[in-house]
């Protein structure tokens, strides 16, 4: 039986007699909006039409408070929402049309995407499973998916850098420092006396235009004379190693700032990336500085693996003065220190950081004694990744023949002969740069010009399809001649 009551109705202020449903019933729209909600416990009338007449003709915030259905006769409308939870003094007055807001939106959509997934696929093989039936239903390649899922997962890492979480992607301990990282050692690869010399003209000529590098507030600045060291080096491997540097843009993503010099094998295979900083500092501000370098060569790492290029990756940390050698080895993703080590010299300590001194403070000969080691350091790491790349373009000549009918990727015999010519020519000039250190540089001189004739061989073996060359001077006297 229907319970009797005399129902106050907050709408208009006043106590309506009668019974619930009948005064429902009876009293106007506004009347019946409220009188629900001020009991929470019973619903509007069904439609007899099918046709939802709530707040027909009016502009209540009711109709965005319910789940109504627009459709077929017969369907209802929902329960009201229960009194408890509402402040009735906050619900609009007569008169009063209150912005339309869409209550049903979802705060955090993509959280509620992914954890929608995350409730229903409880395990590994559930996991599996589900990855299996989308790429067959979508044509999905797994690959693709994956270096795809690394990518983000970078960008991610990008916004959001520090030691701690790059240490232990390359299974280092965050509080070892980079102290439990491995080492490898750096050599000096002896570079002739002439070749040396043009070096050295190319530093005086930037410190008379640009002046010193603490003087430049930029990584660009600093650039030209970490340029002015690679310069003469990187022109002996005829644009089979060559430079492409990318400035980033100032932004708040503290990844995104400096200059960084990508140096390629063959246009394709990443070997070398030098790292341009104001300032490697100490403490926390150099490991935040090594762990950007991390994932710029786990980055580095991503993009050989989609051309099927498996090497290591050397980076150069540096400010212009100051230089760390590293090393990152996709295949078991560990990160290693370089050490610069002198076998000739016994006692001698094996160097982390190799410093320049300031170049207006310090004397001609001291500048120039202390920027030899570093010549030759860079030239044994480019001969260290010229070597890894020579590796890896037999690997894949050797999956896919001398071509798979678009290209021609050369004999593995012409790769493999290149390689043994690079092997003797990195060996000779590490000799060489060893015999230099005890001061026979008479012969420290012939071995390096071995060497480097070892290198020309190397060059030379390699598949013609991949020798290119800037040629200028061989033309300049005819040129010179007939423009005179």
């Amino acid at each position: 039986m229907p319970h009797s009551c005399d129902v106050n109705c907050n709408y208009c202020k006043t106590q309506v007699p009668g019974t619930l449903p009948q005064t429902i019933k009876t009293m106007g729209e506004p009347h019946q909006y409220f009188l629900k909600h001020s009991v929470g416990s019973q619903v509007l009338p069904e439609p007899t039409t099918g046709e939802c007449k709530v707040g027909k003709g009016h502009h209540y915030p009711h109709h965005h408070h319910h789940h109504h259905t627009h459709g077929e006769p017969g369907e209802t409308i929902s329960t009201a929402m229960p009194l408890r939870g509402i402040d009735i003094t906050k619900l609009p007055v007569r008169g009063y049309t209150p912005p339309l807001v869409n209550v049903h939106r979802h705060h955090h959509h993509e959280e509620h995407r992914h954890d929608y997934l995350d409730e229903r696929i409880l395990s590994r093989k559930g996991a599996e499973s589900a990855i299996i039936h989308l790429s067959k239903k979508h044509g999905l390649d797994l690959d693709g998916v994956r270096a795809k899922a690394l990518e983000r997962d970078l960008e991610q890492i990008a916004t959001s850098l520090s030691y701690t979480m790059m240490a232990q992607r390359v299974h280092l301990d965050p509080h070892a420092m980079v102290g439990d990282a491995p080492t490898f050692q750096v050599h000096r690869a002896r570079i002739r006396g002439s070749d040396f010399r043009s070096i050295v003209q190319d530093f005086e000529t930037l410190g008379n235009q640009y002046g010193p590098p603490p003087d430049h507030l930029t990584e660009a600045g600093r650039s030209r004379y970490v340029g002015a060291a690679f310069n003469t080096i990187v022109s002996w491997f005829r644009l089979m190693i060559y430079n492409r540097p990318e400035q980033f843009l100032e932004s708040e993503t503290p990844k995104k700032h400096g200059l960084r010099n990508y140096f390629k094998c063959f246009g394709g295979c990443t070997i070398l990336v030098v790292d341009i900083r104001l300032n490697l500092g100490i403490g926390r501000d150099r490991l935040t500085a090594i762990a950007q370098l991390i994932a710029e060569l786990e980055t580095c790492n991503l993009n050989n693996e989609k051309q099927g290029f498996m090497v290591p990756i050397i980076g150069i940390l540096c400010d212009g003065s100051s230089f760390e050698y590293f090393s990152y080895d996709g295949y078991s993703k560990s990160f290693s220190r370089g050490l610069l080590v002198s076998k000739s010299v016994p006692g001698s300590t094996a160097i982390a950081r190799v410093t320049l001194p300031p170049i207006t403070q310090a004397t001609g000969v001291e500048y120039i004694r202390a920027l030899r080691p570093l010549c030759e350091s860079f030239y044994f790491l480019l001969l260290k990744g010229f070597l890894a790349g020579l590796e890896a373009y037999i690997r894949r000549a050797g999956d896919y023949g001398a071509g798979n009918g678009t290209r021609n990727y050369g004999l593995e015999s012409e790769w493999e002969l290149a390689l043994a010519k690079a092997v003797f020519a990195r060996n000779k000039s590490v000799e060489a740069g060893e015999i230099a250190n005890t001061g026979d540089v008479m012969r420290a001189e012939k071995l390096a010009d071995e060497a480097k004739s070892l290198l020309e061989e190397s060059l030379v073996s390699i598949p013609v399809g991949y020798q290119r060359r800037v040629s200028l001077m061989s033309c300049f006297e005819i040129a010179d001649a007939i423009t005179a």
